[in-house]
Parts: C-alpha cells; sequence; structure tokens
C-alpha cells in the first residue's frame, strides 16, 4: 500500500485530506509535530508528503530543505499553499518539490496531484 504522510496545520482540512485519500486505498499518515518530520520518514518510509508552505513552528520551506539534503530515499512532495506565497513556492521548486497545490483546492484535484506524484516516482524507481 502506497503511504502519504501529511503536515498541516489546519484541522479540519487535515481531516479532510486523509478522509480523502484513506478513500482511494492510501495509507495516511500525520506527523504530530514538524520539528520531527525527518526521523518519522525515516521510520515510517513514505511514498509522498503533502506539507503545507505555513506551518506553526517549523516552515515548509525548511521542512522541505532538510528532507531534500538528509533523506536519500525517493519522496514525492506536494506544496499546500496560498498562492499569494509567489516567491516561497517559487523557492520550493527550486528544492525541487513536485507539485503546487492552492489553497482552497477541490478534493478531486488533490487526489489527481497525488496520484501523478506517485506514479512519476514509481515509473523514476522500476
Amino acid at each position: 500500500m502506497k503511504k502519504i504522510v501529511i503536515l498541516e496545520s489546519e484541522e479540519i482540512l487535515l481531516s479532510a485530506i486523509e478522509f480523502r485519500l484513506k478513500k482511494q486505498g492510501y495509507q495516511v499518515l500525520y506527523c504530530p509535530k514538524s520539528t520531527d518530520i525527518l526521523s518519522f520518514i525515516c521510520l515510517e518510509k513514505p511514498n509522498m508528503l503533502i506539507v503545507d508552505l505555513d506551518m506553526k513552528k517549523k516552515k515548509g520551506l525548511e521542512i522541505i530543505e532538510n528532507l531534500r539534503k538528509e533523506y536519500t530515499s525517493p519522496l514525492g512532495i506536494l506544496l499546500v499553499a496560498d498562492p499569494e506565497e509567489e516567491e516561497s513556492i517559487m523557492a520550493a521548486f527550486e528544492l525541487n518539490v513536485d507539485d503546487f497545490l492552492p489553497k482552497p483546492f477541490k478534493p478531486a484535484e488533490l487526489i489527481l496531484r497525488a496520484r501523478r506524484i506517485m506514479n512519476n516516482h514509481l515509473n523514476n524507481i522500476i
């Protein structure tokens, strides 16, 4: 089963994302503390990370940068952010995020983007 870790600061949005992804057959995990994400990712070995740009303690860009430097296994990253954060979004693409989903978004679009990222990463591994 394909595994997705979610880092989202809004509880309601987190629940909605989790519900939709589980309905599609993904195993969904939530890291309770963004500060512990690297050790959590190393332990769980997910296929993909969905990360909110605006986390409370550790910002999304910092999380992405640390993961890309420290985590060597393939990991698809979907950035969720307010489209007005253009500079940070561009910086995230410089750090090799796979895709960007603007807030607010439709659940169907989240599923399509997650599926595309998963398929691209699986094709690159084989």
